[in-house]
């Protein structure tokens, strides 16, 4: 490479590297390791708008913290922008405050307070209600910038005339899993929703989530009625895919399941309203129709298209077959990188406090709660927020929806559902056939010799569950058939044999062999075209009780003719499902019965009379 080419290489490898410096750098400034960790939701004049304030982990002598509060914001965008840092508005008032002064602790965590006045005297002059952007930037001695904050202050006081109405839903679901990589603890949940009993929550989760979560001795019931429960099967199931595959008892069975259990926890919604976060769509929701489902909660990604800006109120939502009532969930300013629970709590809080000072077209926002970034100290704080905020007014979800129609050409607002989310069939043949083969074997045991198989029952039923891996389901049902196959090869029956019988009706013993450790009941048939068994009821079939060792039975056997001929012995269980065991014998019938009989006899008189008639005529010849 000749040296103009070896000059431009290095200046364009200098220029990339400084401009990666540069981007790194500015990526690395951002926040600059401050992050607040809690503050006042809103406040008023003759209280403190206090922050705390986590500081980086390297501070020196000289640092200061400059607090800039920023003009109210005048609308929902600017608000918006204000979020990142655009469109901040006129100063109001800006504070520095010497780090040594505001004396941080060993965690280095220093606190500001700021009294709030409408005078300016002895504090800062916030004179009307609003939401006011607050930059906090920490820089050094030098006034180079260290890392910066934004935040929101929410001075209430005289507010809208119409209150913002607000429903707030919560999915537990997915913060209480176990695979979660931060699983949340029920008790944690309940915590919050019991420190704030007059914020109304609707609710979604499983029982089988609160006795997976729950610690001893906690209680399991919510302290108010306020919240409510969206009333859900006892897992998560994909229910549009059991319906599809003829499994409509198995849903029944898991919702009332379900029910029964979330009753004890607290409040059921109404039996008509579902919560369907994202996992909504097209089938979905027809397969919740025809169980009733009339009313639905669902997430902007359930509609199709996605709006742009969700829908503020009760809405139409449209399937292929049917039209329900809808909520969709409304987005609130999103997250930021710097963020904790409560810096994004504040902001949520602040969004409603713009939207209810500035939208006049008396709007219904559906907050959701209970994702990662929602977690129960999030919602702790938000709904503490919600109580201090006097322009929201929070309704249950299920009334909420009923509220009036957004109403668009003077007729109700719609959307359309998405499509299936999968198309994909699943195939439950090894469900049935264990299902097939446990049924079975329940029916040969007594009530109190089944308590195994009724768990194991169960079992198979919570097998399906969407958290249960199709690898887990096929080592419990195939294990299941194998254990009711080895079960039932416990009970032998006779082996082939040949039976005879020397008169038209005998009584004939059937021993039968029991292995298993306690009695077990079974259905014997006789099957054969040209014999009956008396003690039986339909002449082929009875229900014997096999105690454990050897059972002989003795049973009167009528032969319908003479000769050798073939009958199978078989052994059912009581309720028909399974053959348990089967056995071919040559039945024998060596004396005449029947027609053969009457035959015979009449075979005889015939030639004695002949035999006399052919005498008298030989004698009458001869005299």
């Amino acid at each position: 490479m000749n040296m103009p080419r070896l000059l431009t290489a290095s200046l364009i490898g200098f220029v990339i590297l400084i401009s990666a410096s540069s981007a790194t750098g500015a990526a690395e400034i951002g926040a600059g390791g401050m992050q607040i960790f809690h503050q006042s939701p809103t406040t008023q004049v003759g209280q403190s708008f206090k922050i705390d304030l986590q500081l980086p982990g390297v501070v020196t002598v000289g640092d200061q913290i400059t607090v800039t509060i920023h003009e109210p914001v005048k609308n929902e965008a600017q608000f918006l922008e204000s979020t990142v840092a655009e469109n901040l508005g006129g100063v109001l008032t800006s504070l520095q405050f010497d780090l040594a002064k505001l004396e941080a602790d060993a965690w280095g965590r220093a606190t500001i307070e700021l009294p709030i006045t409408d005078s300016g005297n002895n504090g800062v002059r916030i004179a009307r209600p609003g939401v006011y952007p607050v930059s906090i930037e920490m820089r050094t001695a030098r006034q180079e910038l260290i890392g910066k904050v934004l935040t929101h202050l929410i001075r209430t006081g005289d507010g809208p005339s119409q209150k913002l109405r607000l429903a707030v839903v919560a999915d537990l679901h997915t913060s209480l899993r176990p695979s979660n990589s931060r699983p949340v603890l029920i008790s944690e949940w309940l915590d919050v929703f019991n420190s704030h009993l007059s914020i109304p929550v609707s609710i979604t989760l499983h029982p089988t989530s609160i006795n997976e979560n729950l610690p001893i001795d906690t209680p399991i019931k919510l302290g108010s009625k306020n919240h409510e429960l969206i009333r859900n099967p006892f897992v998560p199931i994909n229910e549009a895919s059991l319906v599809d595959a003829g499994l409509k008892d198995e849903v029944s069975s898991l919702l009332d399941m379900g029910s029964e259990q979330l009753t004890t926890f607290g409040k059921l919604a109404p039996t008509t309203f579902w919560v369907g976060h994202e996992r909504a769509d097209d089938t979905q929701l027809d397969v919740r129709w025809d169980r009733g489902i009339r009313e639905v909660v669902v997430n902007a990604v359930s509609l199709s298209p996605i709006p742009e800006k969700s829908p503020r109120g009760p809405v139409e939502l449209l399937t292929s077959s049917s039209t329900l009532r809808g909520l969709v969930v409304n987005d609130l300013a999103p997250q930021q990188p710097h963020d904790t629970p409560s810096s994004a709590a504040q902001r949520a809080l602040s969004h409603l406090a713009v939207i209810a000072l500035t939208d006049q077209s008396n709007p219904l926002l559906t907050v959701a709660v209970g994702s990662s970034e929602r977690g129960p100290e999030f919602t702790a704080l938000f709904l503490a927020g919600i109580e201090n905020l006097e322009w929201v007014d929070p309704l249950p979800a299920s009334a909420a929806i009923n509220t009036s129609f957004l109403v668009e050409d003077g007729q109700p607002q719609q959307f359309r559902i998405r499509a299936r989310l999968s198309s994909t069939t699943q195939n439950f043949t090894d469900y049935r056939e264990a299902v097939r083969h446990l049924e079975a074997l329940r029916s040969m045991v007594r009530d109190e010799d089944a308590t195994s198989y009724d768990v194991l029952s169960n079992k198979l039923l919570l097998s399906l569950s969407s958290d249960v891996s199709q690898l887990q389901r096929r080592e419990l049902w195939g294990s299941t058939v194998d254990l009711v196959r080895l079960e039932t090869s416990l009970v032998d029956i006779p082996p082939d044999e040949s039976i005879q019988l020397t008169s038209q009706k005998a009584s004939v013993p059937f021993s039968f062999q029991n292995r298993a450790g306690v009695p077990l009941r079974v259905e014997l048939r006789i099957i054969s075209e040209r014999l009956t068994v008396e003690d039986f009821d339909d002449g082929e079939s009875t229900t014997l009780v096999l105690d454990p060792g050897v059972t002989t039975h003795r049973f009167r056997l009528r032969a319908l003719g003479s000769g050798s001929f073939p009958i199978s012995i078989e052994l059912h269980s009581p309720n028909g499902g399974l053959m348990i065991g089967k056995a071919q014998a040559a039945l024998r019938a060596t004396t005449p019965t029947g027609v053969g009989l009457g035959l015979t006899v009449g075979a005889a008189v015939f030639l004695a009379f002949w035999w006399l008639v052919d005498t008298r005529r030989r004698k009458a010849r001869q005299v």
